[in-house]
């Protein structure tokens, strides 16, 4: 057998060595949905913070295709609802929040036609629905809110693009949804009768990470929750300054991305500390409110609340 000498095994793995170093990281995919509370993300691309890491951001049209791509591993992080987050984790992923975007306090909402006054009034009418999303979530709590049952109305899965056009149509006459498409139904004649800010801390936005992921990425996810936290500042000082370009992501003008921004309350550091801590305000307890009304409702087949983890880090 022939023997490699001592030095020329030496230069070998110092080659081997070297090649590994070079390797480029893999990169980080994070799917969305259009949605004005996730648009800190995009602001840290324009601004070039993410310049040279290896990040993507992946848009989608709708939260379903979001879900369908984790389920399916074509994204390693999504931009989701914590109530879709419960949703994700019953079909099996293993996945970790590591970062909360913003609660909604009436960015989420049901808009109904003239006439329709009460969430009771849509008793006999047609409901417009992402059934598989937060949509599911939103109606459960609609009926309870109004003592109906799903028997009481027409509940019709509508995807988020045929929102609008479901309803100029006539083919609805109520509709689940939030902007960019709230801001046009308003301007259609729909009016309010339900929304996030009937149930408050309820409606949470996260970015989830797949678990085995979280090491592979550790450098990259440490850089995007800087970048991030640098974009959300300069949001907050002056959200009018950025609105106009960032709204032209979610088909929005700046005034119509500034009044969906005020129905929601961002969570800076501090406050993202509080929510994926272990104390009191912790999303935690949120997690196993949000999975009782879920399984009450069939949106979830076991409780999967406490394999859900918190934090960057395990």
């Amino acid at each position: 057998m022939m023997r490699i000498p001592h030095l020329l095994r030496s230069i070998l793995l110092l080659g081997l060595l070297a090649l590994v170093a070079c390797s480029p990281a893999p990169t980080l995919r994070i799917g969305s949905n259009p949605w004005p509370g996730y648009l800190g993300l995009y602001h840290a691309r324009d601004l070039g913070l993410l310049d040279g890491h290896p990040v993507q951001l992946i848009d989608f049209d709708t939260t379903e295709d979001v879900l369908r791509a984790f389920r399916n591993r074509a994204i390693d992080a999504a931009a989701v609802t914590l109530d879709e987050a419960l949703s994700l984790a019953d079909s099996g992923q293993a996945l970790r929040i590591i970062l909360v975007f913003s609660l909604s306090n009436g960015a989420d909402v049901v808009l109904a036609r003239p006439g329709i006054d009460t969430p009771q009034q849509l008793r006999g009418q047609r409901l417009g629905v992402e059934t598989n999303a937060l949509g599911a979530y939103m109606l459960a709590r609609l009926l309870e809110h109004a003592g109906l049952s799903g028997r009481d109305l027409a509940v019709i899965h509508t995807p988020l693009q045929e929102h609008e056009a479901a309803y100029r149509s006539g083919r609805i006459d109520a509709v689940i949804t939030f902007d960019p498409q709230r801001s046009r139904l308003l301007a259609a004649g729909a009016q309010p009768i339900f929304s996030s800010r009937d149930i408050p801390g309820e409606v949470v936005d996260v970015l989830v990470v797949r678990e085995d992921a979280l090491h592979r990425h550790r450098a990259t996810l440490a850089t995007l929750d800087s970048a991030y936290f640098q974009a959300l500042a300069q949001i907050q000082r002056d959200p009018a300054a950025v609105a106009p370009a960032l709204g032209r992501r979610d088909r929005l003008d700046g005034a119509a991305l500034l009044s969906a921004w005020q129905l929601m309350e961002f969570a800076d550091r501090a406050r993202q500390q509080v929510l994926l801590g272990a104390g009191p305000g912790s999303l935690r307890d949120t997690m196993q409110r949000l999975q009782q009304v879920m399984q009450q409702a069939g949106l979830l087949s076991r409780p999967v609340a406490q394999d859900i983890g918190l934090g960057s880090t395990p």
